[in-house]
Formats: structure tokens, C-alpha cells, sequence
């Protein structure tokens, strides 16, 4: 079946695809750096793909309605939502879903360190980057300190890592 208006666009940027069967339910990969990527496209890609097995989305413009989109798909290893300012702790209950992560990086996103208590079903989580808290700088490592150790407590198997420019 041929495509149509809005989805025949999105599907010839995607892949070159002109024929709905031709779309895939199943993508190994998404990534998109400084792009115009918004919660639009993820929401047309959610819609026929149904697993993504490594997402890698870095200053595009998706918000924390494009992580709940996100948190529909299957299978998902691998997640880097690295520098969004739109990402909030609001997103948190749509991250917890994604129970197959073994990575997720949302470092320079508004999710901080304090934030992580949210996460109890990330049972698989190995690695996980985040901002400490705006206002605190390298010279505040107690505080920074302590909050790992207070996150680790929920994700126990994960490295948590913070860093700064």
C-alpha cells in the first residue's frame, strides 16, 4: 500500500521507504545528533516500529513527550538522551519502563543525581551518566558524593557517573 501525505514525507526521509510493507517493525539503531528531531518523528517512528534495540539522540529537540514514546518500545539496551534541556524529571515514570536498559546517559538533561530514586525497575541498569545539580560545581564532591551513594541504593548493579565541562 502506498504511503500517504505527512507519513509518505517521513518515511522517504527515513529510509527512502514508498510502500507501508516496506517499513520496519524491528531497527537495530536510531541516532540523531543536533538535528531537527522532535517528538513528532519519534511519535511517526513509534507508530510501525515496535523495537529499537540502541537509541543515541544528542541536542535534537525532543522533549519529555518524545521519552514517553520512547518508553513504548521493546528491547531497548541502550539509551543516550545526552544534552536536552527539555528532558525533565516529569519523564522519570516513562524511563522506569524501559526495564531491558543496560545504558542510559541524561547527562545535561534537568534529570539530576537527587532524581534517580524514581528508577526501581531499571533492575539491568549497568551505566548511567547525569548532571549533578546546577549549582553545584566539582569543589562540592561531598555532596555529589553522597547523592551517588543515596542512587546507588536503588540501582545497585549501575556505575553512576557525573561530569563537567
Amino acid at each position: 500500500m502506498k504511503l500517504k501525505g505527512q507519513e509518505k514525507y517521513f518515511w522517504w526521509h527515513f529510509g527512502h521507504i514508498t510502500d507501508s510493507k516496506d517499513i520496519p517493525t524491528e531497527l537495530p539503531a536510531f541516532t540523531s545528533i543536533d538535528s531537527l528531531v522532535d517528538d513528532e518523528y519519534i511519535g511517526m517512528l513509534a507508530a510501525k516500529v515496535s523495537v529499537v534495540k540502541y537509541i543515541y539522540l544528542k541536542e535534537t529537540r525532543i522533549t519529555d513527550e518524545g521519552v514517553r514514546l520512547i518508553s513504548g518500545f521493546k528491547q531497548l539496551k541502550s539509551l543516550t538522551l545526552m544534552k536536552h534541556e527539555n528532558i525533565t524529571k516529569d519523564c522519570l515514570p516513562y524511563l522506569n519502563k524501559l526495564t531491558d536498559l543496560e545504558y542510559l546517559d541524561v547527562w545535561k538533561t534537568k534529570i539530576r543525581l537527587e532524581d534517580l530514586g524514581a528508577l526501581t525497575n531499571l533492575k539491568n541498569l549497568k551505566e548511567l551518566y547525569v548532571s549533578p545539580n546546577d549549582e553545584e560545581d566539582e569543589s562540592d564532591r561531598d555532596t555529589i558524593l553522597e547523592k551517588i551513594i543515596k542512587a546507588e541504593e536503588t540501582l545497585p548493579n549501575c556505575a553512576i557517573r557525573t561530569y563537567y565541562i
